[in-house]
């Protein structure tokens, strides 16, 4: 609307069209508020529809003891149901396409039963619920689902069931030492996540599924690094060819989509450069019995200023205002926990909070002025 009221002002566009499209705006926005209300109906539906089949073949007793007579019953109720929402969400959603955002919900659901089946066989085989195995292989079956129907919904759940089931592994296993949780997993899930998310076809085809693959890529790894700033250990050295064979691995696979990546742009170069890097800076606390405190602390505080920097250059040249956001939100918890960190310690208090809060302010004032200023430039152009 404060669009169209410019270019009226200005003279670009006549009344008559300015009603026209005030008019058609409206409609728009009814329409998204009618289909988001719909979503949701068919969300919490499709979710109290699963729980009531799990409670049906789980909480009634003469279903439950005709069940435990014969154990395989119970696993293919459940798997028939999620087959007959898998099907019935692809008839409604995808060949008649009367109802496509209830064939979705229908299809979410069915990867939600495939794990209610998964579940239920460890339970009746004994074989324990909690996982990675069991995690696997609902990541597995449903991971080609969220591509075949382009399901944001499925991918979300895909990424979850896999950030889970793979320090899992390393936790039934047995390996969990300290250090593998406070570097090798976040380091590793970084460079798996993010390399996927660099294959040209991936990044050509689903966009939306790269970005989420690199934000969930990211987050861990930029806490990883706050907490190198403020504690590095002498030593890691953990020589086993389960925290080798990974980093080297993803350093391959880098190298392999730039190969294959048509557009070797500034941007690919930077990203390919930095995951490389990444997985070096890991092999090097991981092979060398000691390692250099304060290298890593300059290294770690680098990685940090160029994770900000990537994401502000991504942000804005893409008009990308989410990820702006998520890049002023990293500058802001990057600066108050330096400034917290070497501050407190060496600074008078009252001149600690002074000048801390004046720096806060006039870092929002810039980056106020700055974001609408590129904002002006932007919707100039497009004019």
């Amino acid at each position: 609307m404060k669009n169209i009221e410019r270019w009226l002002k200005n003279g670009l566009i006549d009344e008559n069209l300015a009603q026209i499209l005030c008019a058609d705006l409206k409609k728009e926005a009814e329409r998204k508020q009618k289909l988001t209300m719909q979503v949701v109906l068919y969300t919490i539906g499709v979710i109290l529809l699963g729980t009531g089949v799990i409670t049906f073949v789980a909480g009634n007793d003469w279903l439950l003891k005709l069940l435990k007579s014969v154990p395989v019953l119970q696993i293919l109720i459940l798997f028939i149901c999620a087959a007959a929402s898998l099907l019935g969400g692809w008839k409604l959603g995808y060949e008649t396409k009367k109802f496509p955002r209830l064939g979705n919900a229908l299809i979410f659901l069915s990867t939600l039963l495939i794990g209610a089946c998964y579940i239920q066989i460890g339970q009746t085989y004994n074989w324990s619920t909690n996982t990675a195995e069991i995690l696997l292989l609902w990541f597995l079956s449903i991971f080609p689902l969220a591509f075949l129907f382009k399901s944001k919904s499925i991918n979300w759940l895909s990424i979850i069931l896999f950030v889970t089931a793979f320090p899992y592994f390393y936790y039934e296993w047995r390996y969990d030492t300290a250090e593998v949780w406070t570097i090798f997993m976040p380091f590793s899930l970084f460079g798996i996540l993010y390399t996927f998310a660099n294959i040209p076809a991936i990044k050509e085809k689903f966009n939306e599924f790269s970005m989420s693959y690199k934000l969930v890529a990211i987050l861990p790894l930029f806490f990883t690094l706050l907490i190198l700033i403020f504690s590095v250990e002498s030593s890691y050295n953990m020589v086993n060819s389960h925290y080798i064979i990974v980093p080297i691995a993803i350093t391959v696979f880098s190298f392999i989509n730039y190969y294959f990546e048509k557009n070797h742009d500034y941007l690919i170069k930077l990203e390919t450069a930095f995951v490389v890097l990444t997985m070096f800076l890991l092999e090097t606390m991981l092979l060398l019995p000691a390692v250099n405190e304060i290298a890593i602390i300059i290294t770690a505080h680098l990685f940090i200023i160029f994770i900000i920097a990537m994401g502000l250059y991504r942000g804005y040249k893409y008009e990308n205002v989410s990820l702006i956001n998520l890049s002023n939100f990293f500058l802001l918890i990057y600066i108050l926990s330096v400034y917290c960190r070497y501050g407190w310690s060496f600074m008078d208090k009252t001149l600690f909070f002074l000048i801390g809060g004046i720096g806060l302010v006039s870092l929002g004032i810039f980056l106020e002025k700055d974001k609408n200023k590129r904002l002006k430039t932007t919707k100039e152009e497009q004019e």
